[in-house]
């Protein structure tokens, strides 16, 4: 338990570093808004914070002492058909860790509205989805409903981009107003 080789210890520190580098990206859209003067970087760091908690949780939870059952202790029969050449790293876990920072740089060029039904349906192809049907779904669904959360129940504005970027997404949300 603990130690160099310990694989939770190296999650918290993955979760760590993709926290830190999230809160170093929304430095550049931490300006008081007109109409919200905490900044539209609050509730990234928001949910920032939470992701530290979790990983603190994680890391707390590593060290103590932990009980198993009889029933538990013995490994499932459908493990045995486990090849033992499975352990590493594969490239969807670092694309997971890899692609939010991507969407928050991406997001601070190109805007929130441009980058971010991409990325959710990225995102959830990643974490495993791979039916079309439920990709495009709950990616446009999620998608509707941070719009709907952000621009018309808090009146949050989201980063616009930059150059032409910043024209498009003010169209879509002159569209969406």
């Amino acid at each position: 338990m603990g130690g160099v080789s310990d694989r939770v210890v190296w999650e918290v520190f993955a979760w760590v570093v993709l926290v830190a580098g999230a809160f170093a990206l929304s430095f550049g859209f931490d300006d008081p808004l007109p109409h919200y003067a905490p900044g539209a970087a609050l509730w990234p760091r928001i949910i920032q914070a939470m992701m530290t908690v979790a990983a603190i949780v994680l890391l707390i939870s590593r060290f103590l002492p932990q009980s198993v059952r009889e029933e538990q202790a013995k490994a499932p029969e459908y493990l045995e058909e486990v090849p033992d050449d499975l352990a590493g790293v594969s490239w969807r876990t670092v694309a997971v860790f890899v692609m939010p920072l991507v969407w928050a740089y991406a997001m601070h060029k190109m805007g929130f509205l441009l980058v971010t039904p991409v990325f959710l349906v990225l995102f959830t192809w990643l974490m495993g989805v791979t039916r079309w049907r439920t990709l495009l779904g709950f990616g446009i669904g999620f998608y509707a409903v941070l719009v709907l959360v952000f621009y018309k129940l808090i009146f949050t504005p989201l980063p616009m981009g930059a150059g032409m970027f910043h024209t498009i997404n003010a169209e879509l949300l002159a569209v969406l107003q």
